[in-house]
């Protein structure tokens, strides 16, 4: 009974965080990048975190597929995240991204945090001026039922579900609506096909992965420098939201190190980049089996192709009440509480104004150590 009263919760958080995904992989085909590839990256992503017992799993981001895509031309962007997942692996096998963490100290990384909960929040606030009534629908069931589940060690799953569930029926079944995605394609970018074909020991189905010669230019190397700050910053944040909704720590080089693996044979074959994500699979049961679970799922979903017919059905303003709950109650409060304790508390209000101005975790962070080292000089500490 008490392994069936564990297994509900385990599912709900895996079925909820793919159809978190699901619209960020549109995205990615919205801007150029194939989609099927993205597949190995899970399976990667899945294998990593099973052989390190990270507890944060790896998905597509809005922002790093924006970062990544700058640029119109597909064979300098993938170019560009191939060249940050090297960098990102070196840093990552010399310690380099725990003792960037290290270095900054709590103040700031808290601060940092803090920037990004209200990043979180302010996409959905941008997804109301999208769609007002999804999103409305979407928070007001998160505060609903993470209100009736506040006492329940699992209310952040339920609150997932539910909010992401209540607001898709209603816009299945009560708007009678489903996604046109063909909106989602950015003016002067071709998405890139993803074709039905499922049974890859056929030969038509490798037809899909078109091999893509990496090159070398300043253009590359700018995306790649900016890709590698902004997986800094996000593996940090990122995984460190994540880990504390598990209860439990993160090794940010190991996330740095399966983050990386897993964007190569994505990008050799034109395929998104892959990051770590706030993920409610922290929240269920197991969480490091959840985010395995996931990863595979969504690999199985990517590989024979359901992405884009599941997309139809998945408006991407249903997960703004997870966000608005993630970005303000479970991370912005608590984080800003943290900061407001420490010593250098200075330098983590730095941190978080300028995350949440930037929106760029790295910047923040930045930023909140050269008020520690310069602040002494202009009279701040």
């Amino acid at each position: 009974m008490e392994f069936v009263q564990k297994l509900i919760p385990f599912l709900l958080a895996v079925i909820a965080v793919i159809i978190n995904g699901i619209p960020q992989l549109l995205y990615a085909q919205a801007r150029g990048f194939a989609l099927k590839p993205a597949g190995f990256a899970y399976l990667v992503g899945a294998f990593g975190n099973l052989f390190t017992g990270s507890v944060t799993p790896i998905s597509s981001q809005a922002e790093t597929i924006t970062v990544a895509s700058v640029k119109k031309n597909l064979r300098n962007n993938v170019s560009a995240i191939l060249l940050a997942a090297i960098i990102m692996i070196v840093l990552g096998f010399c310690g380099g991204v725990n003792m960037i963490a290290d270095f900054a100290g709590p103040a700031i990384l808290n601060g940092m945090m803090a920037g990004v909960g209200l990043m979180l929040a302010g996409v959905a606030w941008d997804m109301y001026g999208q769609e007002k009534r999804i999103t409305l629908v979407s928070i007001i069931s998160a505060i609903i039922a993470y209100a009736l589940f506040l006492n329940n060690g699992n209310k952040l799953v339920w609150t997932v579900f539910i909010s992401v569930v209540v607001a898709t029926l209603d816009f299945l079944f009560l708007q009678k609506r489903r996604v046109d995605l063909s909106t989602l394609v950015e003016e002067g970018r071709e998405a890139v096909e993803s074709g039905s074909e499922w049974r890859f020991w056929k030969k038509e189905y490798w037809t899909e992965f078109k091999f893509i010669k990496p090159t070398f230019n300043l253009s590359v190397l700018f995306g790649a420098l900016s890709l590698v700050m902004l997986n800094i910053g996000a593996n940090i944040s990122f995984g460190g939201i994540t880990a504390s909704i598990a209860g439990t720590t993160q090794n940010f080089d190991h996330l740095s190190i399966i983050n990386s693996l897993a964007d190569i044979p994505s990008a050799l074959f034109g395929g998104p980049p892959i990051e770590a994500i706030i993920s409610g699979t922290a929240a269920a049961p197991w969480p490091v089996a959840c985010g395995i679970v996931f990863m595979l799922v969504a690999a199985i979903l990517v590989l024979v192709g359901l992405v884009g017919k599941l997309g139809k059905y998945l408006p991407a303003q249903s997960i703004a009440g997870f966000l608005f709950i993630i970005g303000l109650v479970i991370t912005f409060i608590p984080s800003l509480q943290t900061v407001v304790g420490e010593e250098e508390s200075m330098c983590g209000y730095v941190a978080l104004g300028v995350t949440a101005w930037s929106k760029n975790p790295f910047l923040g962070m930045v930023a909140g150590v050269l008020v520690r080292f310069l602040g002494s000089y202009v009279g701040l500490m």
